[in-house]
């Protein structure tokens, strides 16, 4: 149950829309971007350098203009400093990672942080993202105590004019206690993949489809963006879950769930972002016999040197 918090939920007049937008074109079909290549990543307080960043950013933004941001640490503010800089044309979801693994400070401090990137670069930041798989039951880093949540939300949209949401699995949002969170936030933020659920690449697109369609009418006074999904160029084969999935991975599979995935998104105007722009090396660690093969390494539409894979070139 959620312990009592500060403030009242919103009323559905008083919804923010999330409609994104750049000089009056829809630009709702974006990207998630992690920053960091090889040998860098977040645990080893890794900030890769600017000209990386721009060449990130100047790239990204040649077929999208809407990107996603974890967390509001420092490597956020350098993001949204090169872009506004160099007057890219990219809008951003910006988010906080808030983790059951942190202390309640520490969290405190990621809300606060996006609280300022919000206000700092409100040309930029168009959206504001309060935590990511916090609630779904398999998280390593879910939150429990739903209270502190909620007060987090009510705070984050208190002191910023964008629309507020929390980005979570499917697997949460069709259970009865989503409705308390939704009740917090302007929008629905839904992410489901294909592949972790054990479906074949055949069946992809019509499983990622139905998911959406489920969530939307369980909410349906509520936009709801796919803001993850996407299909692996690699994975493992072992004793563990990922070993046992039946999907293949590969480059032709991700393009044919990319281009499936992709059109279905324009036609309908469904607001997305693709998980992920490039490859992450630190991501899946690196136990197992081939730890290098592992799917969370391999999500990007770019490798992690940059280079375009099959879906893109």
């Amino acid at each position: 149950m959620i312990a009592s918090v500060q403030g009242k939920k919103i009323a559905p007049s008083d919804r923010r829309l999330f409609e994104p937008e750049l000089a009056g074109r829809w630009i709702g079909n974006g990207i998630s971007y992690g920053p960091y290549r090889d040998g860098e990543g977040p645990e080893l307080g890794s900030m890769t350098s600017h000209e990386h960043l721009l060449q990130d950013l100047q790239l990204i933004s040649n077929r999208w203009n809407l990107i996603r941001l974890y967390g509001s640490g420092p490597i956020s503010r350098r993001i949204l400093e090169v872009i506004g800089d160099n007057d890219l044309p990219i809008r951003v979801m910006q988010g906080a990672w808030l983790s059951g693994l942190d202390s309640e400070q520490e969290n405190r401090e990621q809300i606060e942080q996006l609280i300022q990137l919000a206000n700092d670069f409100p040309q930029i930041v168009v959206v504001a993202n309060v935590g990511n798989e916090i609630f779904v039951d398999w998280s390593a880093h879910r939150m429990k105590n739903f209270g502190f949540v909620v007060e987090m939300i009510r705070r984050v949209r208190a002191e910023i004019t964008q629309p507020v949401t929390v980005n979570d699995d499917y697997n949460f949002w069709n259970k009865p206690h989503a409705r308390q969170i939704a009740a917090e936030v302007d929008f629905i933020g839904l992410q489901a993949y294909a592949f972790w659920n054990d479906r074949v690449l055949d069946a992809a697109l019509e499983w990622t489809v139905a998911i959406y369609q489920d969530i939307q009418a369980r909410f349906p006074d509520h936009v709801v963006a796919y803001c993850e999904t996407g299909w692996p160029t690699n994975r493992v084969y072992d004793d563990s879950y990922e070993g046992g999935l039946i999907g293949k991975a590969g480059e032709y599979e991700q393009k044919t769930f990319f281009d499936q995935y992709n059109a279905w998104v324009d036609r309908n105007k469904i607001i997305s972002l693709y998980f992920e722009a490039f490859d992450e090396q630190w991501k899946g660690g690196f136990d197992g016999v081939k730890p290098m093969d592992k799917a969370e390494k391999h999500w990007g539409l770019y490798h992690a040197d940059r280079t375009p894979k099959i879906a893109i070139r």
